[in-house]
């Protein structure tokens, strides 16, 4: 037994010469090229910061294999790695520090606190950079080293004592091998530090498997810490995906039943009218006719919207599966939120025959705010409201505006490079109101042309139902809504753009 505890330490002991070192160095390279590629695929910025760690580290212990490869790499550059090895321990502490910060979700919980440390960490990184030139420039070098232990490793020592209570306190499910790598690195290096202290190279090489054991621990810990992470984000992934399943269909049932019932009530309806043609006197059949016509009216009015209710949803619902796929799940949950708000009003105002348009205006701005999110720039609203003008009093049929805000960001502002904007201006005039949107797209002319060139092209019913919808809202309120298209070539508001203007004017 005493035997074998003495072949043990010897092994351990010779450590940078019997492949040891070696090996935790291979395994620190492999970590650091395996979660590069997590991070390509991923777009999760731990992984990033955690390949960085692993490669500053690996860099770092390069010289201290003896008759390897990684020597003759050492002693072909021995000033580099002589004056990068405290850099490369300052970039290992800033870099891990961040990584603690993603892995953890720490600004979630912390905020504030998080702000102020990114800002240190770029404030000292900036002053340690300008020591770190003057090794260069001038005789620096012990005044580089200087400043990084008396000055940063105090700070990094402080900012480390806070951090472990952050995470203890933190909820994740991450944070017990994030601490157990870090007790486990942590006492390593006090291990070796205590050991080697003071002593000679020939003393300090023979307790760096000190060092490599607790690195490999670490990296261990980390790497399983990584794998949960990774775990959550999937089961989250699933769970949108089921929310959005579960929304659709039930969207979709909620739809069919509203058709079912208004095209029963509208054979009811009509069959009424036939019964009552035959039975009623002129006169009286006169009034009682026009009164169900104007309920069927009404019925027609229903069911064009919920035409429109499925060619919305459809694109809303098309803007969250793009996000899912780019895997973007902090804007795939922002939209499903504000997606299911909409919807909310939606179906509100599917129960009614005409709102007022300041509640369409409303539906209007949240439907802009949802596709804004889909461009890099987003789309500024200007909204433009004369003071003598009572939105709660003007009443026109629901969700009238949103295909005319669809058709300005699909066909005007999508295929426009820099600011997007679309104004709306409401004013009274002789007959009315007139409502003006007018957006600083590409213009129609030029979206035929783009649209000419597609094998599948975009067809736009929304506006051929607003109009229809427009003629029997007129009919049944006695009103006479009606709209133009202007397309603007260039003058003082921009080079190009379509405006449509809404007259909103009282029985001809």
């Amino acid at each position: 037994m005493d035997r074998s505890v003495e072949h043990l330490m010897n092994f351990l002991e010779n450590s940078n010469r019997n492949g040891l070192a070696l090996m935790a160095i291979s395994i620190l390279f492999y970590l650091a090229v395996f979660h590069l590629i997590l991070y390509i695929k991923n777009r999760e910025k731990y992984f990033l910061h955690y390949s960085t760690y692993a490669f500053v580290n690996a860099v770092a212990l390069i010289g201290r294999p003896y008759e390897s490869f990684l020597k003759e790499i050492y002693f072909t550059f021995p000033e580099f790695f002589r004056l990068s090895i405290t850099p490369l321990q300052f970039i290992s502490f800033i870099v891990f520090s961040y990584f603690l910060i993603e892995i953890l979700r720490l600004k979630s919980y912390y905020p504030r606190f998080i702000q102020f440390y990114i800002r240190y960490t770029v404030f000292i990184s900036l002053v340690y950079g300008v020591f770190f030139l003057g090794v260069f420039f001038w005789d620096g070098y012990d005044l580089m080293r200087q400043f990084y232990f008396f000055v940063f490793m105090p700070i990094t020592l402080i900012f480390t004592l806070i951090g472990i209570f952050l995470i203890v306190k933190s909820n994740e499910k991450v944070k017990a091998p994030i601490l157990y790598g870090f007790l486990a690195i942590g006492i390593a290096a006090f291990l070796f530090g205590f050991l080697a202290a003071e002593k000679d190279t020939v003393i300090t090489d023979r307790y760096f498997y000190i060092l490599y054991v607790g690195i490999l621990i670490e990296n261990f810990f980390f790497t399983y810490a990584l794998a949960i992470k990774q775990r959550e984000n999937f089961e989250e992934k699933i769970k949108i995906q089921d929310e959005l399943l579960f929304r659709f269909t039930e969207n979709g049932e909620l739809r069919a039943q509203l058709n079912r019932q208004l095209q029963h009530e509208i054979v009811q309806k009509e069959e009424k009218i036939i019964e009552l043609e035959s039975d009623a006197e002129s006169e009286r059949m006169s009034r009682i006719k026009a009164h169900y016509e104007r309920k069927i009216t009404e019925l027609h009015l229903r069911s064009l919207r919920s035409q429109m209710n499925p060619h919305f949803i459809f694109n809303a619902l098309n803007s969250i599966k793009v996000f899912l796929i780019e895997k973007d799940k902090d804007r795939a949950i922002l939209y499903l939120n504000r997606f299911s708000k909409l919807i909310r009003l939606v179906l509100e105002s599917s129960r009614k025959t005409k709102i007022s348009l300041g509640e369409e205006l409303v539906i209007a701005q949240l439907y802009l705010t949802l596709e804004s999110i889909r461009f890099e720039d987003g789309i500024e609203l200007k909204m433009q409201v004369a003071e003598d003008v009572r939105l709660n009093e003007i009443e026109l049929p629901p969700l009238l505006l949103q295909p005319f805000f669809e058709n300005a960001i699909w066909h005007g502002l999508m295929n426009r490079a820099g600011e997007k904007w679309i104004k709306v201006v409401l004013k009274r005039n002789d007959k009315g109101h007139l409502l003006s949107i007018r957006d600083n797209g590409i213009g129609r002319k030029a979206s035929q042309e783009i649209n000419a060139k597609r094998t599948m092209k975009k067809e736009s019913i929304g506006m051929s139902l607003s109009k229809e919808r427009l003629e029997l809202f007129n009919q049944n309120e006695r009103v006479y809504y009606h709209f133009d298209i202007i397309d603007h070539e260039g003058d003082q508001l921009g080079p190009s753009g379509t405006e449509v203007i809404f007259y909103l004017e009282g029985s001809r």
